[in-house]
């Protein structure tokens, strides 16, 4: 089957069904063990299969192997089974393993997570949907990147949007770096106006005591200069 590319008309099932299975799956947590299928395993022969069926966004070849017990929290090499599906935009794959008890957050040894994928590739659908399931707004992979850094990084404005609303720490910095600061760097006026709009310190100093100003004017990017000012930055 095709990835599932199409999704519009089966938004608002898919969301529904999704809150009832997390809300079953939370409530019934404390009365019976989980499924030994939801337990992190290591690679198995039926966790890879089960891991190129999400890759190839094939839902009914994924449906069949996790009813015949396949684990879903399974760690390949590259991931998980749950991440594969993200990573191919399969979000009928997607939504079917966190409706069956994927982990969202569940990550290999660069802590990566299947929302960081999902922002940085500017999937709203699929960041919805991994943060309906519980997927953690301010994790933070190894390089110290959290959901909303991958997405502003690479410009998907309508994903910092969605991960601001959910929570998301517009202040966070790595590398002593702050977000706004990144922002500035790309020149993505955009995405600078709605990050001090929710709050993002316009005047963060790095180790070296330097500013979203100075950012902005070692870059020449005169349009944010003049965005930080009217913000109250220190000149």
């Amino acid at each position: 089957m095709a990835k599932g590319t199409g999704f519009s008309h089966f938004s608002i099932l898919l969301y529904t069904l999704l809150l009832a299975a997390s809300a079953t799956l939370v409530g019934g947590c404390a009365s019976k063990e989980a499924p030994a299928n939801l337990n992190p395993q290591v690679d198995s022969t039926s966790g890879s299969d089960l891991y190129r069926a999400a890759e190839q966004g094939d839902v009914d070849a994924v449906s069949k192997l996790t009813e015949s017990g396949a684990p879903l929290n399974t760690l390949t090499g590259n991931g998980t089974p749950l991440m594969a599906a993200v990573r191919a935009k399969a979000d009928r794959v997607v939504w079917y393993l966190l409706s069956q008890g994927a982990s969202p957050d569940l990550a290999e040894s660069d802590q990566v997570t299947p929302l960081m994928v999902a922002s940085e590739q500017g999937d709203r659908r699929l960041a919805r949907l991994l943060l309906h399931a519980g997927a953690k707004v301010n994790a933070t992979d190894l390089q110290g990147y959290t959901p909303v850094m991958r997405a502003a990084e690479k410009g998907q404005l309508s994903v910092v949007k969605i991960l601001l609303a959910a929570g998301a720490n517009v202040n966070v910095s790595q590398n002593g770096e702050s977000l706004l600061m990144k922002v500035v760097s790309t020149g993505d006026l955009l995405t600078a106006e709605m990050l001090l709009a929710a709050g993002a310190d316009v005047n963060y100093r790095a180790e070296s005591g330097a500013t979203a100003l100075d950012v902005a004017r070692t870059r020449n990017h005169q349009d944010l200069e003049m965005l930080l000012v009217q913000a109250g930055a220190e000149l």
